[in-house]
């Protein structure tokens, strides 16, 4: 097993968060887990992420497909602000 994964069963504890809703998470495809032993385990980089997503479901109440439909115009709105700002370079290079 590696040493950067931590169990989920740990990580509800910690923060009180329901199985399901990791479970759903991955079945979203927004998280990543990985099984052992019949214990389920996350990544340590991945829990910034699963903070986030933790938040948006006990202080904002947005259920798991309201964070997945977030999570995709989140990376809708990245994408075109790298696309405007290789045409803004573009752009500087023809004036």
């Amino acid at each position: 097993m590696k040493d950067d994964l931590i169990t989920i069963r740990e990580y509800c504890f910690h923060y009180k968060t329901e199985l399901s809703f990791i479970e759903a998470l991955e079945e979203l495809g927004l998280i990543r887990l990985w099984e052992e032993n019949d214990e389920k385990y996350i990544e340590i980089d991945q829990l910034p992420e699963l903070e986030k997503y933790n938040r948006m479901l006990y202080d904002l109440e947005i259920n798991p497909a309201g964070i997945d439909a977030i999570h995709h115009l989140l990376e809708k709105i990245q994408t075109l602000q790298e696309e405007i700002s290789v045409l803004r370079n573009r752009l500087r290079f023809y004036e």
